[in-house]
């Protein structure tokens, strides 16, 4: 059974095993600079990307955008197609006069990248109004703050008060920040700054008019890129997706993309770069059909199991005397392991009665509502076996008031149990020996108990009969 049970598990685990390690970079390029990931479309190194755009430079394990003014890429994802990188940001932290407006214009070229309309929000911290434009001059968004002077009423959002956000209705190749000061000189050093970033990577720092991003001079803006069908030529791109960007001067851009499947990682752009984890039909086939032999088995070792304690604690013998002798009216209930571990709660510590020098008793409950005791015996002495099968016989016809009666017995365990009905009231020792004001122990009484007690004695000699 052990044996099987490891055959198992090493089936399983080759199932489940990967066919080989997913692929992100071209045959002898790297795919890692520092912690960071650069999976192909892009790449390290001469012939390791798709075109120049896409070229990386590793320097002291921080990856650069080469093409784009060495912007430092902080991510890449690969099912989205998008990029986090950190452009340099303008603000304003003077405390002089400001009459005029500040621009800030930003290109990324003829470049395939795109700032991203999802990942993207439009930011202004300070007392500023702001607004962006387009390559056209068009508006495209704008937001202003409500000036507050935030000397210990720090804040951790961005709703309005010194600071306010506002989305991209659409994607953008180029824009321009106008910002305007909403008052004329800065109160006690206070910035102002207004700026695209990535939504997920902005925090918000204890606004005074100042944010974590304008303390490090640069902030993270998410970037769309894109790629023409001729460009992704042969991979492993099963359904090649096209997708339509919208920009805001009315035109739209064609983007075509690959994903590996659900179960499998690398870049679908490179021939056999999805890999993962690929389970053959056989190999689960054969794993169910040897679990469901190893359960078949564990029922069939069960089964003979129980049929030999069965046998060992008498229950042939029990069921040939109740065949031979047709006075017998009680036929002994036998019941199963599982009924009375269920009764038991597994015979948990808790449903303990007592415990004595034969065995312990515990409290259940049967199926049908019943409390019941279940003694369980320590040790099985075969040589007393037909005497104690004799027991259960003679016990299991007993019907008398004063007499615990013995409800039936489970002989397919290790050691038998004898299942009796429950009394509540505890035992007569108790009664006797532990009167109390409620009930006294009168000599009338003591008379009724020896009487009764009599009288059972009596209808065990002569009402059964012995098989």
């Amino acid at each position: 059974m052990k044996s099987l049970q490891l055959s198992l598990v090493i089936l399983i685990s080759l199932a489940l095993a990967p066919i080989s390690t997913p692929i992100y970079a071209r045959p002898g390029c790297t795919d890692m600079c520092g912690k960071i990931r650069i999976p192909y479309p892009f790449g390290i190194g001469t012939g390791c990307y798709i075109n120049e755009w896409y070229a990386v430079d590793c320097n002291s394990s921080t990856p650069y955008l080469s093409a784009i003014n060495n912007l430092e890429l902080l991510s890449l994802n690969l099912e989205n197609q998008t990029m986090a990188v950190n452009f340099s940001m303008n603000s304003d932290c003077v405390d002089t006069i400001r009459n005029n407006s500040q621009i800030l214009s930003v290109d990324l070229g003829e470049s395939p990248f795109l700032f991203s309309r999802e990942d993207n929000k439009f930011t202004v911290e300070g007392c500023e109004n702001a607004v962006i434009l387009d390559q056209g001059g068009n508006l495209v968004t704008g937001c202003s703050t409500i000036c507050q002077n935030q000397t210990t009423n720090q804040r951790d959002d961005c709703y309005g008060v010194n600071c306010c956000q506002t989305t991209i209705p659409y994607y953008l190749k180029a824009y321009t920040i106008d910002t305007t000061s909403l008052q004329r000189q800065s109160p006690g050093g206070v910035c102002g700054s207004a700026f695209v970033v990535d939504e997920q990577m902005y925090l918000p720092g204890r606004f005074s008019g100042k944010s974590a991003i304008f303390e490090n001079s640069f902030v993270p803006i998410s970037l769309r890129w894109t790629l023409r069908p001729e460009e992704i030529g042969e991979s492993d791109c099963s359904s090649m997706a096209r997708e339509t960007l919208y920009l805001g001067n009315g035109t739209n851009i064609e983007s075509y993309k690959c994903n590996c499947r659900p179960i499998e990682e690398g870049s679908p752009y490179l021939t056999n770069g999805c890999q993962g984890v690929s389970i053959s039909f056989g190999v689960l086939l054969l794993v169910a059909i040897i679990f469901a032999l190893y359960k078949l088995l564990k029922k069939t070792k069960d089964k003979r199991q129980k049929a030999r304690f069965f046998k060992r604690n008498g229950g042939l013998l029990l069921k040939q005397q109740e065949s031979a002798d047709e006075g017998i009216v009680n036929k002994t209930t036998l019941f199963t392991a599982k009924e009375l571990e269920k009764a038991t709660d597994h015979f948990h510590e808790n449903r303990i009665l007592g415990r004595g020098g034969q065995g312990t008793v515990y409290k259940g409950m049967l199926t049908d509502g019943r409390i019941v005791a279940v003694k369980r015996s320590k040790i099985v002495d075969e040589s007393q076996l037909e005497q104690f099968i004799n027991e259960v016989v003679i016990l299991s016809q007993v019907n008398h008031r004063n007499v615990v009666k013995l409800l039936g017995c489970c002989l397919e365990t290790e050691v038998p149990l004898l299942v009796s009905e429950f009394v509540s009231n505890g035992t007569l020792y108790e009664q006797i020996h532990n009167e109390t004001d409620e009930f006294p122990m009168t000599l009338n009484t003591r008379l009724r108990i020896a009487t009764e007690i009599a009288g059972a004695l009596a209808y065990l000699h002569s009402a059964t009969s012995i098989p």
